[in-house]
């Protein structure tokens, strides 16, 4: 962490002033009205990773690019489809958003890697190797095997790389990202993730591939949601602090230059008692509902909607970060390691 400056820095400014870059937005097109947009304008984001696909086959989740594309034309370009990091630069300086397409698991590819390149020419840049189970590539955090990589999830890394795709292993198993980080020629990503040190569940990322990651030029995003960041977070809500002290384990562990945004928050009209009820019963090593499914405990205190990412900036400078710093993890340690992926611009 920073030493405090001597003038105290204006977080609402620094927010404003900045390219703010959300590695993971989760709201479901079914809630892409006005009401999201405004959520997203006051949220002063830039752009976004949007998780259109969370494990479908491949019809749906090509569905899914296109029904997001359609959506995006009738926002007037408020928020339009993006495919490299001109376009993120663009948007803030015309004050739109840059919206990229990501899937949170690779089964829409299967077996057949002409896939990849099929959904990557329609705009896809971010991709989970997988999400909680086994797939072609791998195993999932929620497999208890926990087997690692394929052959066909190592070739899968390597076309990845070779296109441009941003490989994220938030949902991957502990051997399956160590893997991914050691045989993939580029930078991977941990998009929205919690730690270890604070909360043991598979779900989350321990200390040593938090260190790996980092080694390798990866970067980590924290997300959002309570019982990631605190072991108490299930029974109790905590406060926004919780986020801020999972931050700086991450400076402490692996420096400034490897965190980023990306909570994982989608609109809240999406969460329903019904809907944690299935994850729980499908995904029971995901810590996002207790056993009373109380909804309200599912964030820390004013982090539960897009609209609020302008606590993280606070959080930042609450606890001395300086503004260099900050924009580090608002957007530029994401860009850094993006453009190293996107060498090959559309």
């Amino acid at each position: 962490m920073s030493v405090t400056s001597a003038q105290p820095l204006d977080a609402a400014r620094l927010h404003r002033d900045n390219i703010v870059f959300n590695a993971l937005d989760c709201t479901p097109l079914a809630w892409s009205d006005e009401a999201y947009l405004g959520k997203l304008a006051a949220s002063g984001v830039t752009a976004i990773n949007h998780a259109v696909s969370i494990s479908q086959d491949f019809d749906a989740a090509a569905a899914g690019i296109v029904g997001w594309q359609r959506r995006l034309r009738e926002t007037g370009g408020r928020i339009f489809q993006a495919y490299g990091l001109d376009d993120v630069a663009r948007a803030k300086a015309e004050g739109r958003v840059a919206w990229f397409a990501g899937f949170e698991d690779s089964k829409p590819v299967g077996e057949d890697l002409w896939r990849l390149e099929a959904l990557h020419r329609m705009g896809l840049r971010f991709m989970g190797l997988t999400y909680q189970n086994r797939n072609y590539a791998g195993d999932g955090s929620g497999e208890v095997a926990n087997g690692g990589l394929s052959r066909f999830g190592r070739a899968l890394v390597k076309e990845s790389n070779r296109l441009g795709v941003a490989l994220d292993l938030s949902h991957t198993g502990e051997r399956s990202t160590l893997e991914t980080i050691e045989v993939s020629e580029k930078p991977v990503l941990v998009t929205h993730a919690g730690l270890t040190h604070f909360v043991d569940s598979p779900r989350n990322k321990s200390d040593v591939v938090v260190r790996e990651l980092a080694a390798r030029g990866g970067v980590f995003g924290l997300a959002a949601k309570s019982g990631f960041l605190s072991p108490e977070g299930l029974t109790r809500r905590p406060g926004a602090e919780v986020f801020a002290d999972n931050i700086d384990h991450l400076v402490e562990l692996v420096g400034i230059d490897h965190v980023i945004v990306g909570t994982d928050v989608g609109d809240e009209r999406k969460y329903t008692r019904e809907g944690m009820a299935r994850v729980r019963r499908l995904y029971p090593e995901i810590p996002m509902a207790g056993e009373d499914l109380d909804l309200e405990r599912m964030h820390p205190v004013g982090m539960g909607t897009p609209a609020d990412l302008p606590r993280i900036t606070e959080l930042l400078v609450g606890r001395g970060y300086t503004a260099d710093d900050i924009a580090k993890v608002l957007s530029g340690n994401l860009r850094r390691v993006l453009a190293e992926i996107w060498d090959t611009e559309r």
